[in-house]
């Protein structure tokens, strides 16, 4: 049943979610940065929802559009709204993944694999399936939930700088406000107060989301995890004399930065004619040291 009492609301959600999207693709755009396009494709699934509820209660069109499969009606409002929802969440969970880890642990196997089975619930829309998609959805966000306190808890303890420590703080900040969504919409539904109140719910959901958005396009590499340390830089010339050398901090078991020098060039030629390759070497790895090495027209950084 269409409610037009609830459109300028939703109106007014859709509007600052599609400005947070702005604000988190111009800053995608300026990083190129995994995690910011995966915050970036997170707000524009929840962004798809904001608008997707508007349109279904304004657009009677939209409202009735559906799609048959095997005598199965499906509306295509519930279905794009499924897609968003369980999307912006795969979104979010990987971006904080992608803020921690080189490579996805195992577990994320078994996230996707719940998101999965609660679309698939959400498409079938049988009896049965209403109660297991609930039980997905409140499995999954809690799961959401735990990993945001815990990357919360680890990118708070390696960043120590006050701005850095603000930002982060924003970020959750962000992320309670949106969060607080879900208790908001079933406290007006359960409190009876009408088509307004249940739509109150929007006002901390689109909030937050922009201020995540805010925050990650303002820097997104603040908000990943690292913990690799620079300790020197060099450069060499064609000869593979050291013409620069600058230590960046000091770490246990450090030599003189000529002795280094001379010895990463002693090792380049080396390397070069005993493989008799065209290919210059880009790295050494030792333990939990590497070496990266850059070759240029004129030297080697």
């Amino acid at each position: 049943m269409q409610s037009p009492e609830q459109i300028p609301i939703l109106a007014v959600a859709f509007v600052i979610t599609t400005v947070g999207l702005f604000v988190i693709y111009r800053g995608w755009w300026k990083t190129k940065n995994l995690t910011a396009l995966l915050y970036a494709l997170t707000i524009t699934s929840f962004s798809g929802m904001a608008l997707d509820l508007l349109l279904d209660q304004s657009y009677m069109p939209f409202r009735q559009a559906s799609i048959v499969i095997n005598g199965q009606v499906l509306w295509t409002s519930n279905v794009l709204l499924a897609f968003f929802v369980i999307g912006g969440y795969l979104a979010w969970y990987f971006a904080i993944i992608s803020s921690q880890y080189e490579f996805p642990p195992r577990r994320t196997l078994f996230v996707a694999f719940i998101a999965g089975g609660s679309l698939l619930g959400a498409l079938l829309r049988a009896d049965w399936s209403d109660t297991l998609v609930l039980l997905l959805q409140l499995f999954a966000f809690a799961i959401l939930i735990v990993e945001i306190i815990r990357y919360g808890v680890r990118v708070l303890r390696v960043k120590h700088q006050l701005e850095e420590r603000r930002s982060i703080s924003l970020y959750f900040l962000g992320f309670i406000v949106w969060i607080i969504a879900g208790p908001v919409g079933i406290a007006a539904g359960s409190l009876s107060l009408g088509s307004f109140g249940h739509t109150l719910w929007v006002f901390p959901y689109s909030i937050g989301l922009l201020i995540v958005a805010y925050v990650v396009a303002k820097d997104p590499r603040l908000l990943v995890i690292s913990e690799t340390q620079a300790y020197d830089y060099m450069v060499l010339d064609a000869e593979g004399n050291l013409i620069f050398a600058q230590r960046i901090q000091e770490y246990p078991r450090s030599i003189d930065l000529e002795l280094l020098g001379s010895a990463m060039s002693g090792v380049l030629s080396l390397f070069k004619e005993m493989l008799g390759s065209e290919q210059e070497l880009d790295g050494i790895n030792h333990g939990d040291v590497r070496i990266l090495v850059e070759h240029g027209l004129k030297t080697t950084h």
